[in-house]
């Protein structure tokens, strides 16, 4: 189970910390307005539903550091059309910002 909690730096940049398998991990996430726009969702949420959606097709030492989610979809296709059901997933909803996923 993941544990994935985030903090903003600015509007769109958010640090990430993710616990895996009682392992901490952190990122440096970075949300562009177009991609706030299509899906209709806050940058937080989003942050984390990208994490989720990552750490579901590769280990947590794969993800960068520091990464802008318009990248992922150049890495897995299928990111975009996948990221509103991490959205509306179990465990991604969260009133502080926190998310456990199974």
């Amino acid at each position: 189970m993941a544990e994935i909690v985030t903090q903003a730096v600015d509007e769109h940049l958010y640090e990430a910390e993710v616990t895996v398998d009682g392992k901490q991990y952190a990122y440096q996430v970075s949300v562009p307005d177009d991609l706030i726009e299509r899906v209709g969702a806050e940058p937080a949420a989003i942050v984390r539903a990208t994490i989720a959606f990552l750490l579901d097709r590769e280990p947590p030492t794969a993800i960068m550091d520091r990464f802008d989610c318009s990248i992922v979809s150049g890495y897995f296709p299928e990111y975009e059309a996948e990221l509103p059901s991490y959205l509306e997933g179990p465990g991604t909803a969260s009133s502080r910002g926190a998310a456990r996923l199974p």
